[in-house]
């Protein structure tokens, strides 16, 4: 079983999956690559995540 749990899913405006949100059991978050999260078996399923739009396909680097 894994040590992680799923957040969410980010979405690109295309419809692709930037990346997965996950959380472990100390409440620290990291975003991986959503078949990392597959072939790791983090619970829940992709399918179940909620999805959060980020029209940012690379993080934005920098202040405002």
């Amino acid at each position: 079983m894994s040590e992680f749990t799923g957040v969410h899913r980010e979405v690109l405006e295309d419809g692709s999956i930037k990346n997965v949100v996950i959380r472990d059991a100390a409440g620290k978050e990291q975003a991986i690559a959503a078949k990392d999260y597959i072939s790791q078996g983090i619970q829940p399923e992709l399918d179940e995540l909620p999805e959060v739009g980020t029209d940012h396909e690379f993080p934005v680097s920098g202040k405002g």
